[in-house]
């Protein structure tokens, strides 16, 4: 499996970042979290839309560990 990076969703200070990746074989799309190399979460979405949605509810989970730390 390829997976192709097609966009930054969202990154915060601590490095942490979202991708949207989309493997070109398959028919679902991807939103993985990163920090740094370390794959926190991925997971897989039918559709970018709601991919993207579910990402924008992550950051916010993720915000708030960054500015409680």
């Amino acid at each position: 499996m390829v997976e192709v990076p097609l966009a930054r969703v969202w990154q915060l200070p601590d490095g942490t970042a979202c991708l949207l990746l989309k493997d070109p074989s398959a028919e679902n799309w991807r939103i993985r979290v990163l920090r740094n190399t370390i794959t926190l979460r991925t997971e897989a979405f039918g559709s970018p839309i709601v991919a993207m949605d579910q990402a924008k509810q992550w950051r916010a989970a993720y915000e708030r560990r960054v500015e409680s730390a």
